[in-house]
């Protein structure tokens, strides 16, 4: 393998123009193209000369004609039929607007051009398979299907070219690694093609190419956006009133603005803040297809001076001229920040400016150790998941379905091309026997044989990303659903008691149950809201590190920071100073005790602190024999405990835990969690050992323990989650650093630190009024519910009426009584009960339960029927709720208890 070129150190021997054929160097004047960019003049003379190319530059430069160029210059001097060109694109919206962009150069140079991915019609379908356009635009799964139709496979065997756009995007995840053994799948049809990556800035370049190509040769093309951007770091406020004035002084400045986001909350928060100045909208994934292209279009004319967007306007989509981008929050990462920024401008002629708003101390720590390393170009590696045994489970029934029957020697030798799957000779053969199991292949004198199942398994199984059901959020004060949930989000973040954000409002889960939450609007914000935040991007390590650092050398001047955060940070260790608290830094950390637990302050990141947190709960859980919980987020780990488990067992569990032992202490651990469970029914649909549909809920998990202990499946999900949810190598040296004495550590109480943790979350926007608004919607909400009115006296009469309906004091119009029960409409059933001449014991104990209901009624009147109206709501509860507080808000906040006790508890009676 030869070493990486970059081309821009190379003394070309001609100007990249000058490579092409005369056909498109007028096309160029015609285009406009008087001087190619620096990425054009770098890239085009390697492509033309056949090589694989990995481009890594910044959006707006020329990416994508840096590759097409060279490649509408081989199509167009040479004849051939079928696919002649593929180009590969993370998203859909990104096929749309590749299409839009190269359908001029493909009508001036008379090539035929085609997209095609989910949504592609079945008519577009036939006509691309009877006559094939010489370049198609596509996406990794619909090159998935391309290798099941024998028509489409024939026309894959004259591809001489597949570019995949915005490969970062792909590499570090399997949706990659499926894309990498489908080129070598496909190379048995075509040969080898020429390879061309199109990239942002990653730290280990050479990872990208080794995932693009394997083990050929390829060369480099790497034009550093870090040198054209200039940066700066404010502080926005900690309210959000103000922030939203900061954002608004932002936009005045610049003509067009991209509004970067870390999570959709925020971005529907700021949208419905700046909503009446009419040239604001937002654009986020969540987002129809419609409103979202209506969004980049408006932008593009000018009718928008801002485009609010979470990662969704990350990647190359063309919207126009942007004259700044302002990152909201701390972006998490450099090459986040990096690919945003980049945005801004068009060439390398001109600087990208941007802005990062801190919306408290901890954000803008990191922000300021963000825009540092992304001046000097320190981008995160990129981390290519390699041994993805479900990836190689899905790849092996493809490849069965693809041929029908195929030797197992070749099978491999395809598949251990891949970079992903290199040396991984025993694990091909062990996946392979392990979907003999599921009956998903067979395997008959070295030949590996399609199934009745293998073709059913494939037509709902193309995409590495997994299909999952949505749970919907029901407020309990009004009983509507506000929204859903997707499923992994339930699993991995919410428990009972648990807040988050749903249409800009933070609910606390009381229940997750039958395929709904239930909710209410959050009351105590203040203090009580947990610090993960579900969509955000996971703080690398060595961020958190750099963070911690600032905290112990307190040396800020190598950083870009503005007045008003220098005020911020100086107010911070003044307040730290003056209580005589200690500081947690990356050399020291800090145990604080508070009323529920205790605060864990280390600069470890999230995934790091995630290892730690699960381990120690582990431990305190299994030496106190208690239940523990913990919220993590970068710079501390909350640990809810009981009142007798304090700060020195935490600390002495700490010190003496081993770090060798951490990776065993996670997989004992993990085995209990939902977390667990859900990624292995996730792995197990992909290795076709559950069907696609099957419930998550009413799947045993000890059962599937005992199934897949110890094959390649259960192997497949702690690769999983040490690799991509935790940072265990990060928190074993953690823990190394403690033994070393390097890191130490110390008690204490609260301090404003990890009090501002405490209350602190990037993108919970709280709520105006909530208890008065709850208290009218329980209000609203028991008016109209429904109840069944029952004479206890005659036993003749009932009626069903809304609340509203009912009068002030219930009266029987048959007898005149007003010994009136009032029942849940559904209570039918105990109304039968009493009417029955031969009572059982069971049935004279209803009677008894609805004479005490109805003489509650008698007494309390129309204030006891909204009482027993009310959700899990018997005669017991309304009468203690109606002597405690039988009117006004008091009466309506004793009825939401009762009825929230009742959601947390129910399933727990017998």
């Amino acid at each position: 393998m030869t070493e990486p070129i970059s081309t821009l150190s190379q003394d070309l021997k001609q100007p990249a123009r000058n490579c092409l054929s005369p056909v498109i160097r007028d096309v160029l004047d015609e285009r406009g193209f008087e001087d190619l960019s620096a990425t054009q003049e770098a890239a085009i003379p390697p492509i033309v000369q056949g090589n694989h190319v990995l481009i890594i530059a910044p959006t707006g430069t020329g990416k994508t004609e840096s590759a097409m160029l060279p490649v509408f210059d081989y199509l167009k001097q040479s004849d051939g039929s079928g696919f002649r060109a593929l180009y590969i694109t993370p998203l859909r919206s990104l096929n749309r607007d590749i299409l839009s962009r190269m359908q001029w150069w493909c009508e001036r140079l008379e090539l035929s051009i085609g997209v095609r991915h989910g949504d592609t019609t079945q008519s577009e379908r036939r006509k691309q398979a009877l006559s094939p356009p010489d370049l198609l635009v596509t996406t990794p799964e619909t090159l998935q299907a391309l290798f099941l139709g024998s028509r489409l496979r024939e026309h894959l065997k004259n591809i001489d070219y597949v570019i995949i756009d915005e490969i970062h995007e792909l590499a570090g995840s399997k949706r990659g690694v499926q894309l990498s053994v489908a080129l070598e799948r496909l190379v048995e049809y075509a040969g080898e093609f020429q390879r061309i990556g199109l990239s942002a800035t990653v730290g280990n370049p050479e990872e990208v190419m080794r995932f693009l190509v394997g083990k050929r040769d390829c060369n480099l093309v790497d034009i550093p956006v870090a040198p054209h951007i200039q940066m700066q770091v404010s502080f926005a406020g900690d309210e959000f009133p103000g922030q939203v004035k900061a954002v608004e002084r932002c936009l005045a400045s610049e003509p067009s603005t991209l509004l970067f986001v870390n999570t959709r909350v925020t971005a529907e928060a700021l949208g419905h803040a700046l909503y009446g100045r009419g040239d604001v909208d937002v654009h986020h994934g969540s987002l129809s297809r419609d409103v979202r292209i209506e969004a980049e279009e408006r932008f593009k004319s000018g009718a928008l001076r801002a485009l609010i967007c979470t990662s969704s306007m990350e990647l190359g989509l063309d919207i126009g001229h942007i004259d700044q981008v302002v990152q909201f929050g701390s972006p998490r990462e450099v090459r986040r920040i990096l690919q945003r920024v980049g945005r801004a401008g068009h060439r390398l002629d001109t600087v990208s400016r941007g802005t990062i708003l801190t919306t408290g101390f901890d954000d803008l720590l990191e922000s300021m150790v963000i825009s540092r390393k992304a001046k000097a170009n320190e981008c995160e590696n990129l981390v290519v998941p390699r041994g993805a045994a479900d990836v190689l489970a899905n790849q092996i029934a493809a490849i069965a379905a693809e041929y029908g029957e195929i030797s197992f020697d070749r099978l491999e030798g395809i598949i251990a091309r891949s970079y992903c799957f290199s040396d991984e000779d025993e694990m091909i053969r062990r996946v392979a026997d392990q979907l003999t199991v599921h009956r998903l292949i067979r395997i008959d004198q070295g030949m590996v044989c399609r199934t009745g199942r293998t073709r059913m398994y494939m037509n709902t199984n193309l995409s590495m990303i997994h299909d999952e059901r949505s749970l919907l959020i029901v407020d309990i004060t009004t009983r509507r659903t506000v929204g859903s949930l997707d499923q992994s989000f339930v699993v991995t973040w919410l428990h009972t008691g648990a807040a988050f954000i749903a249409k800009g409002q933070v609910w606390e889960v009381l229940s997750i149950e039958e395929g709904k939450i239930l909710v209410e609007p959050a009351r105590r914000l203040k203090g009580e809201l947990p610090s993960w935040e579900g969509e955000q991007i996971p703080v690398p390590f060595a961020v958190a590190q750099e963070v911690g650092k600032i905290r112990r050398t307190r040396n800020i001047q190598d950083y870009a920071h503005d007045s008003r955060c220098l005020k911020v940070i100086h107010e911070m260790f003044g307040a730290m100073d003056h209580g005589n608290h200690l500081l947690p830094t990356d050399q020291h950390i800090i145990l604080e005790y508070f009323k529920e637990g205790v605060i864990l302050n280390v600069c470890g990141g999230h995934q790091a602190n995630e290892a730690l947190a699960r381990v120690l709960s582990i431990l305190l859980s299994a030496r106190f024999g208690t239940s523990v919980g913990i919220e993590v987020g970068a710079y501390r780990i909350l640990f809810r405990l009981p009142s007798d488990v304090r700060s020195a067992d935490v600390l002495e569990t700490l010190e003496t835990l081993d770090p060798d032992h951490i990776p065993n202490i996670l997989q004992i651990a993990l085995k209990r969690t939902s977390l667990f469970k859900w990624r292995l029914i996730q792995v197990a649909r992909k290795f076709g050992a559950i069907d696609a549909d099957a419930d998550f809920e009413r799947i045993s998990i000890h059962r599937l323990l005992n199934q897949f202990e110890g094959t390649a499946l259960q192997d497949e999900v702690y690769r999983e989650l040490f690799s991509e949810s935790m940072d265990v190598a990060a928190a074993q040296n953690i823990i190394r650093s403690i033994r070393s004495g390097e890191t130490q550590i110390s008690l204490g109480p609260l301090s404003p630190l990890g009090n501002a943790g405490l209350s602190s979350s990037h993108d919970l926007v709280a709520p105006p009024g909530v208890d008065q608004a709850v208290i009218r919607a329980v209000k609203n909400r028991l008016e109209q519910d429904h109840v069944l009115l029952f004479c206890m006296n005659c036993r003749k009469w009932k009626s069903k009426r809304t609340v509203a309906r009912v009068e002030d004091e219930p009266v029987c119009p048959l007898c005149g009584a007003k010994l009136i029960a009032a029942l849940k409409p559904w209570e039918d059933d105990l109304i039968r009960a009493v009417k029955k001449k031969n009572k059982s014991e069971e049935d004279r104990a209803i009677e008894i339960k609805l004479l005490r209901n109805a003489n509650i009624v008698l007494s309390g009147g129309k204030t006891a029927v909204r009482a027993l109206a009310a959700r899990g709501v018997g005669p017991e509860t309304a009468s203690r709720i109606l002597a405690k507080m039988a009117e006004g808000d008091g009466f309506y906040k004793e009825i939401l208890k009762a009825e929230r006790s009742y959601i947390k508890t129910h399933r727990f009676w017998q």
